[in-house]
């Protein structure tokens, strides 16, 4: 049986949403949604050919259960050959400042 995930939506300064999902291991990222914001010429259908580690999870969208790739801090990291560092400095940083401590919060 797998497992369906519950996602989190944070408004990101730029406009766009990013979903978190919250696992045992840390936060994970929607792959699409990491894109959108630091380079939206790469798409899920890219990545696999680029080797970026991404994991795959169920989550319920509109109603519908849908599989979607995901990014953990690592994953993100290892776009720094084809995004500029600069853009993976301020979006992690953007995610340490605004989301994570929420979850933080819960596990304190």
């Amino acid at each position: 049986m797998k497992k369906i995930w519950t996602y989190w939506e944070f408004d990101h300064p730029l406009g766009s949403t990013v979903r978190v999902i919250s696992t045992p291991s840390g936060l994970e990222i929607f792959a699409e949604d990491v894109f959108k914001i630091m380079s939206p010429e790469l798409n899920n259908e890219k990545i696999v050919p680029l080797h970026i580690q991404t994991q795959e999870r169920h989550v319920v969208i509109q109603g519908e259960e849908r599989s979607v790739k995901t990014l953990n801090a690592s994953g993100i990291y290892d776009l720094g050959g084809i995004v500029e560092k600069q853009l993976i400095r301020i979006f992690t940083q953007w995610v340490r400042s605004n989301i994570l401590p929420i979850f933080q919060r819960d596990f304190l």
